[in-house]
C-alpha cells in the first residue's frame, strides 16, 4: 500500500466525491480511481459503493477510512516532531479544549504560554468533549483540555482542575417564592441543556436522573453563554459550571435547593495513551498547564 493512495482514499471520503477530490488533489479523475483501485486491491475488498446515484462507504471502507486518517495523523505528528526536533521548541502545537475550558480557562492558559515559547504557534479547535477526545484519538490535535468523562480507546486523561456544577434560575421565577422548595416544585419545569457529547450535558442527564426529577420539557442549546442568557431571560432551569456563571456575571441565579448537591467535577488533560506519540511541544504544554494549577 502506498501513503499517495491512502491520501487519495481519504480526500474522496471527505470530499463524498471523486470529481471534487481529483480538483482538490490536482489530480485527473482517472487517476484517483486507479489510487482507488490499488486500495481495494491491496485490502481485497470493496472500499466505496460507486452506485451512479449516490456515495457510500462499505463496512470495511469505514474500517480502512478511520485508520487511515490515524496512519496520517501519525505521519503528520512525525514530520512535526522532526521539524520541532532539528529546531528546538519551534513548530506547531494543536490544542482542542470543550467549550467550558476553551471559552472560560484557555485563554489565560495560552497567555502564559505564549510568553514563555512565543516562536511555537498554537492552533486551536474548541468543540464538545466528545468531539475533541475523538480529534485526539485521530491524531488531528496533539492534546485536549476537557471536561466529563474519557472512554475513548487508545486515550488516557489526567485532572488540572476542579470545577463545580450549579443550579441556576431566572430572578422572576415562581420557585423563588417558594423556602424550602418541595421535590414536588420540581417536577415538569422546563431545563435548559447544552447538546449531546458534551461534558456539560452528561452531568445534568446524570443529576435528573439521580434525583428523579421529570423535566416538562428540555431546551436544548449550543453554547454555555446560550444557555446563561437564556436563563437571565426567564426560559427555564439549568444545570451548569460555577466557572461559567461566574465569567459570564451570573451568579445572582445560582440557587440552593434541598433535593439538588452541587457536584463537583474536573477539568481533564487528554492525550494518546502512548506516550511516545506526544510531540515534544505538546509535553511541554501539558506541563505548564500542571505547574499553573497545581491540582
Amino acid at each position: 500500500m502506498d501513503f499517495e493512495s491512502m491520501q487519495t482514499f481519504i480526500t474522496v471520503v471527505d470530499e463524498k466525491s471523486f470529481t471534487k477530490a481529483s480538483q482538490r488533489l490536482n489530480l485527473s479523475q482517472p487517476t484517483v480511481s486507479f489510487h482507488i483501485k490499488n486500495l481495494e486491491s491491496y485490502f481485497s475488498t470493496t472500499l466505496i459503493d460507486r452506485s451512479p446515484k449516490r456515495f457510500k462507504l462499505t463496512q470495511t471502507g469505514e474500517m480502512v477510512y478511520q485508520r487511515a486518517r490515524q496512519i496520517s495523523g501519525v505521519i503528520e505528528k512525525a514530520k512535526a516532531e522532526v521539524y520541532e526536533f532539528q529546531h528546538q521548541l519551534r513548530g506547531t502545537i494543536h490544542i482542542g479544549a470543550s467549550y467550558t475550558v476553551g471559552e472560560y480557562i484557555l485563554p489565560s492558559i495560552l497567555k502564559m504560554f505564549d510568553e514563555k515559547y512565543p516562536a511555537i504557534d498554537l492552533m486551536i479547535q474548541i468543540a464538545n468533549t466528545e468531539r475533541i477526545n475523538r480529534a485526539v484519538q485521530l491524531h488531528e490535535l496533539d492534546v485536549g483540555l476537557v471536561e466529563g468523562q474519557v472512554h475513548h480507546q487508545g486515550l488516557t486523561s489526567s485532572p488540572f482542575m476542579e470545577d463545580e456544577m450549579v443550579v441556576i434560575v431566572p430572578k422572576d421565577h415562581p420557585l423563588r417564592k417558594h423556602e424550602p422548595v418541595t421535590f414536588h416544585q420540581l417536577q415538569d419545569q422546563t431545563w435548559l441543556t447544552r447538546e449531546g457529547g458534551s461534558g456539560t450535558r452528561a452531568m445534568m442527564d446524570s443529576m435528573l436522573e439521580s434525583y428523579n426529577i421529570r423535566p416538562k420539557k428540555l431546551i436544548t442549546i449550543g453554547s454555555n453563554h446560550g444557555v446563561v442568557q437564556s436563563v437571565k431571560e426567564g426560559l427555564g432551569l439549568s444545570f451548569i459550571s460555577r466557572t461559567v456563571v461566574k465569567h459570564t456575571n451570573a451568579e445572582d441565579l445560582i440557587m440552593t435547593i434541598p433535593y439538588i448537591k452541587s457536584a463537583v467535577r474536573y477539568f481533564s488533560i487528554v492525550t494518546p495513551v502512548n506516550e511516545e506519540e506526544i510531540s515534544k511541544n505538546a509535553g511541554v504544554f501539558i506541563e505548564e498547564v500542571k505547574k499553573k494549577y497545581s491540582l
